[in-house]
C-alpha cells in the first residue's frame, strides 16, 4: 500500500459527517471499509484516510420480505444470520460462506465487495440475479440504482466524490420462485473460475420468469439473455434446457485468465448453468460432481 502521502485517519460516526469530509476537495480523501481492496488498488496521493467503521451501517434487517442490508456489514455476518439463510433459497448464504477465508470474511464488507468488484467478487453476482437496489447517499440527495444499472460499469468509476453506497435491498422473494447458486474453484479457498447464479419463477413446470447471471468471466457480473429467452413462457423440458444451455455459453464475454483457456470457460459456463436448470427448473436431484 502507498500511504507515503497519509496525513491522517478520520473516523466520522454519521454518514453526514463521512460524506462531508469526502466531498472536501481541499482533502485528498478515501473511504475505508474492511482495507481489503487496497492489497489490490492501493490508492496514490492520499492524505486522509475516512474509516466508515463507525457509521450506523452494519445490520441485517428483513421489511415485508425485503431484506435490507447495511454497506458496513461484515460478510462473516452474512454467514452467520438466519435471515440471510432462509431467504431466496439460500442463494446470498451459499456465496458469501464461500468468499475467502474466514479471515477474509471478517474484514470484507458487504458494500465494500460490491462498489470494488473484482472479477473473482462474488456478491455481485447474486446481487444481479435477484434484482437487488443499491442505495447511494450523496450530499444532497439519496437515490437508488438497480443492480442492473449499477453494474452496468464499474460503480466506483462513477460515483461521485463523496458518494457512499449505504444500503443494499433485496426484493421479497416469491413463492413460486426458485434460487441457486453455484462456484467453482480449484480450491477451497481460491478464486472462482467461474459461478453461476439463477433464479427463476415457475407455474408447474411452466418458466414464467428467469434471469441467468454469469460472474468471473469478466470483472462485471453478465446476463446472458438469450439463454433466458429460450426458456422464458415455456414448459421446462431437457432438450430447451440443453439448448439454453449452450447459449449461455456461446453468447458469454470472456477477458484472458492464466489459469485456463477460454474453451475451458464456456464448456464450464454450459455445465454449471445445465446442472443449476436441471435442479430448480426440471427438479431433477443431480450429484454435486456431476456440475462440474
Amino acid at each position: 500500500m502507498k500511504l507515503a502521502e497519509l496525513q491522517r485517519v478520520s473516523y466520522p460516526e454519521t454518514i453526514a459527517g463521512a460524506i462531508a469530509i469526502l466531498s472536501d476537495e481541499k482533502r485528498q480523501t478515501v473511504a475505508v471499509g474492511g482495507g481489503i481492496t487496497f492489497a489490490f488498488t492501493p490508492p496514490n496521493n492520499v492524505e486522509e484516510m475516512v474509516c466508515l467503521r463507525r457509521l450506523p451501517l452494519n445490520y441485517i434487517s428483513k421489511k415485508g420480505g425485503a431484506i435490507h442490508i447495511g454497506a458496513t456489514t461484515p460478510i462473516s455476518e452474512l454467514v452467520s444470520s438466519g435471515v440471510i439463510k432462509g431467504y431466496a433459497d439460500g442463494m446470498i448464504w451459499d456465496a458469501a460462506r464461500r468468499i475467502g477465508s474466514t479471515l477474509n470474511r471478517n474484514l470484507i464488507t458487504v458494500g465494500g465487495n460490491l462498489v470494488q468488484p473484482f472479477i473473482w467478487s462474488d456478491l455481485s453476482t447474486v446481487a444481479l440475479a435477484l434484482g437487488a437496489g443499491i442505495i447511494i447517499q450523496d450530499k444532497n440527495k439519496r437515490r437508488e440504482l438497480s443492480a442492473e444499472e449499477f453494474f452496468s460499469r464499474i460503480p466506483a468509476k462513477f460515483l461521485k466524490p463523496g458518494s457512499l453506497v449505504t444500503e443494499i435491498i433485496f426484493p421479497p422473494f416469491a413463492k413460486n420462485a426458485r434460487a441457486a447458486y453455484e462456484k467453482f474453484t480449484l480450491t477451497e479457498f481460491d478464486y472462482a473460475i467461474l459461478k453461476v447464479a439463477i433464479v427463476l419463477i415457475r407455474t408447474g413446470k411452466v418458466c414464467r420468469e428467469i434471469t441467468i447471471v454469469v460472474g468471473g468471466a469478466t470483472v462485471l457480473p453478465q446476463r446472458v439473455r438469450a439463454a433466458e429467452d429460450i426458456l422464458r413462457g415455456k414448459k421446462g423440458v431437457q432438450i430447451l434446457v440443453n439448448e439454453a444451455s449452450e447459449l449461455a455459453s456461446e453468447e458469454l464475454k470472456l477477458v484472458r485468465d492464466i489459469r485456463c483457456s477460454e474453451k475451458y470457460k464456456r464448456d464450464l459456463c454450459r455445465v454449471q448453468v445445465r446442472g443449476i436448470l436441471e435442479k430448480i427448473l426440471l427438479d431433477q436431484k443431480v450429484a454435486e460432481w456431476k456440475l462440474f
